[in-house]
């Protein structure tokens, strides 16, 4: 006789709750509003969950969580979310934490940013500049997207100057981000020559060095053509391929940039600006990976990178250069973009800079941000001075708001009268720059 076994019968048991695609660090105010929190969960994928908690559970938030949305925080309070974040990402996973504040609030969230950035502890974030929750709902699906890189990249203020002090180059935007990628790529791999194309104030400078960074050897090297005598061939030829003692009268020997960069990067900017003699100086050493200094007798071997950077459009340069010519200076374009298109870094910039405007006050009463009518005039500026222009707006509109009582915000009239001055809509200049190119 067989002994059969009877087959257990299946234990019932609960399906565990899969984790958030976002969670919602809401301040305790909202959480007595819920209905106006429900706009959120329509952010979220579909099949995904949306989950609310209040702003005081941030130090023990859910790693499981793919976004982390901290709304309306004092920035004073973001280090503990924030430092989740870098150590959820260290050990490989891709968390995100957008932080969502009021305008009233930029001053304290450019404290934020530039102690977390001299720290080296800022990554992992997007930002969102919006005055309650439905502006938050109707932009928070584009700040739904992971970002690779650190959010900011520490540079010289000034690459001619030894021990300069650092500023700081925020990389936010998913624009700049990509931009990042690639010069990574570049530096990484092998390509030593490169045009970088953007308007005035956009950061060419700062990216050509954060390639130099990534290159890791020799020194960065900058010339400006636009302060130099182009015209003057020996002047040229001595300033990029140095001279030797004895090459004129009175000479004593002069390392030029080539020599002076050694394998590091030399960045000629304001390239627009090469006439005929800077390119036949050019033409040799781009042509044959080779440099004569003046008055010298024995060709050396140029070991740098050349980057290349101009504030005109590209169907400016081919009108105004010879293209053939031109051709020779980049083996591919590195588009900077325009600041208008950096939504997410503008508002890096704007806290930092009212931040450091305000702590240099004594008697004056510094704001504490911009209104929200102020952020729409900002946000719909078309900046044709990129970071310039902004700054400069930023400055005056502090200038004209100090006087009033503690606390205050820049309203949209002093912004209006401020990009009436230093960022007008229609200016000759224009037609010379344009926010896109031919890559």
């Amino acid at each position: 006789m067989f002994n059969i076994k009877k087959k257990p019968s299946a234990i019932p048991t609960l399906d565990r709750i899969p984790p958030a695609f976002l969670t919602v660090f809401a301040p305790q105010d909202l959480l007595h509003r819920p209905e106006e929190l429900d706009s959120l969960h329509a952010c979220v994928p579909e099949g995904r969950r949306c989950e609310i908690q209040p702003a005081s559970s941030s130090a023990s938030a859910a790693p499981e969580s793919e976004f982390l949305l901290s709304l309306f925080p004092n920035p004073a309070d973001l280090d503990p979310l924030a430092d989740l974040v870098l150590a959820q990402r260290n050990a490989g996973n891709r968390v995100t934490l957008v932080i969502a504040i009021t305008g009233d609030r930029l001053v304290a969230l450019g404290q934020w940013l530039d102690r977390r950035a001299a720290q080296n502890r800022l990554g992992g974030i997007r930002l969102m500049l919006e005055e309650n929750v439905a502006g938050v709902a109707q932009r928070l699906p584009h700040r739904l997207q992971h970002t690779e890189s650190e959010n900011v990249i520490r540079t010289p203020t000034s690459t001619e100057v030894e021990n300069s002090p650092m500023r700081n180059l925020f990389v936010i935007s998913p624009e700049t981000h990509q931009l990042v990628h690639r010069i990574r790529g570049f530096a990484q791999n092998g390509v030593g020559r490169a045009c970088l194309l953007g308007g005035p104030g956009s950061g060419k400078t700062s990216m050509a060095y954060y390639y130099y960074l990534v290159r890791g050897q020799g020194s960065f090297v900058s010339v400006n053509l636009l302060a130099e005598n182009t015209r003057d061939k020996a002047a040229i030829k001595s300033l990029l391929c140095g001279h030797v003692a004895g090459a004129f009268p009175g000479a004593s020997a002069r390392t030029g940039a080539f020599t002076q960069a050694r394998d590091g990067v030399t960045f000629i900017d304001e390239s627009h600006d090469i006439s005929g003699p800077v390119m036949e100086v050019l033409m040799e050493a781009l042509d044959n990976g080779q440099y004569l200094p003046y008055g010298a007798t024995a060709k050396r071997q140029i070991e740098c990178a050349v980057l290349f950077a101009t504030n005109r459009s590209w169907t400016y340069l081919q009108n105004a250069v010879n293209l053939d010519e031109f051709t020779r200076m980049g083996a591919a374009v590195l588009q900077v973009p325009e600041l208008s298109a950096r939504e997410e870094d503008m508002i890096a910039i704007m806290g930092t800079v009212l931040a450091k405007l305000g702590s240099k006050c004594t008697s004056w009463k510094a704001p504490s941000g911009i209104s929200g009518a102020a952020w729409e005039r900002i946000r719909a500026c078309r900046w044709h001075g990129n970071v310039r222009g902004l700054v400069r707006v930023l400055e005056a509109a502090f200038v004209d708001t100090t006087t009033g009582p503690a606390g205050q915000v820049i309203e949209a009239a002093e912004i209006e009268r401020d990009i009436e001055l230093w960022e007008p809509k229609t200016h000759h200049s224009h037609q010379l720059y344009a926010p896109t190119a031919t890559a």
